[in-house]
């Protein structure tokens, strides 16, 4: 009896041992594989201060250009490496996490209004030496990019908007969901991060098992703090973030999923004729993150915008 009740017990602990070393080795390996997307894309990891708080952001190496990629809501810098990879050649490539994102400070107290991210983006490049580059923004960070863009002209080169938000009129099916009480892009289970997955994205790229139930922990860790950032983005929208896009004297480029469920690509028309002399891409099959879904197209028809412009 004694020695059944000794095995049991070292079976249990092995059975916990495993379950603690698999635990540590999804984190490595996801560590692992974020490293290794950053060091294919010849992005390296840096840090600056601004009011006191830590700031995380990818650079590559310097060149006389510059270009700056911001990210979405619930997004972070590790969104843009594949697509920031076929700008390398020619620009040095700045990628931040935006205040509250990524491995930035998580307040539930803090401020994320667009005006917030803007002044946070252009303390930033203070902060790091850049006076002039070009801009591209996904989602809010189409918004801040926009509203850059309007506030600092002399130091925006271009702008080029991945299904940016700002412009409405067309409803979505995530406004739908909305009305209905439910956010279809905060996860408060790991199921619900595979169900965001699936929401934004109509072309998947393949992610490994340990590393999507890693990013799926973090975003259920960091739910709260979506919900406020949310709030904060939506009273932005509702009080007319938008007014601003006719100031935008920018050379403008806006792509847009053609299966965008999250912002209605139908309102593509409209966005653009609030910016003199915008061009526009719609992607047919492609959902609300073409620089995740299709990199390489993204980025090759965002550099015909560019050199265009020389």
């Amino acid at each position: 009896m004694k020695k059944l009740g000794l095995s049991v017990l070292i079976v249990a602990l092995l059975v916990i041992g495993a379950n603690v070393a698999g635990h540590h080795f999804r984190y490595d390996l996801h560590a692992a594989a974020i490293n290794f997307e950053r060091e294919a894309a010849s992005l390296e990891p840096f840090t600056t201060q601004i009011d006191g708080e830590v700031v995380n952001y990818y650079s590559s190496a310097e060149k006389p250009e510059k270009i700056v990629m911001l990210h979405g809501f619930t997004g972070s810098k590790d969104n843009w490496p594949r697509y920031a990879s076929h700008f390398i050649d020619r620009y040095q490539v700045i990628v931040p996490d935006l205040k509250g994102h990524g491995e930035n400070k998580q307040d539930l107290n803090g401020s994320y209004h667009v005006e917030d991210q803007v002044q946070f983006v252009d303390a930033l490049m203070g902060a790091i030496g850049v006076k002039k580059f070009h801009l591209v923004g996904n989602s809010m960070g189409g918004a801040i990019s926009m509203l850059y863009a309007a506030s600092f002209p002399e130091k925006t080169a271009s702008v080029t908007l991945i299904s940016p938000a700002g412009v409405h009129d067309v409803p979505s099916e995530m406004d739908t969901i909305l009305e209905g009480g439910k956010n279809p892009l905060i996860a408060r289970t790991e199921q619900q991060f595979i169900e965001i997955l699936d929401f934004v994205m109509s072309e998947q790229p393949f992610i490994p098992g340990p590393i999507s139930q890693v990013e799926a922990e973090k975003a259920v860790a960091r739910a709260d703090l979506n919900a406020v950032i949310f709030k904060q983005l939506r009273e932005d929208l509702a009080a007319g973030v938008n007014s601003k896009i006719n100031q935008v004297n920018t050379p403008t480029f806006i792509i847009w999923g053609e299966e965008d469920r999250v912002i209605n690509a139908k309102n593509i028309d409209k966005y653009a004729s609030l910016v003199a002399g915008a061009k526009t891409l719609v992607m047919s099959g492609i959902g609300h993150l073409a620089m995740v879904e299709v990199p390489s197209y993204t980025a090759d028809e965002t550099l015909k915008f560019i050199t265009q412009l020389n």
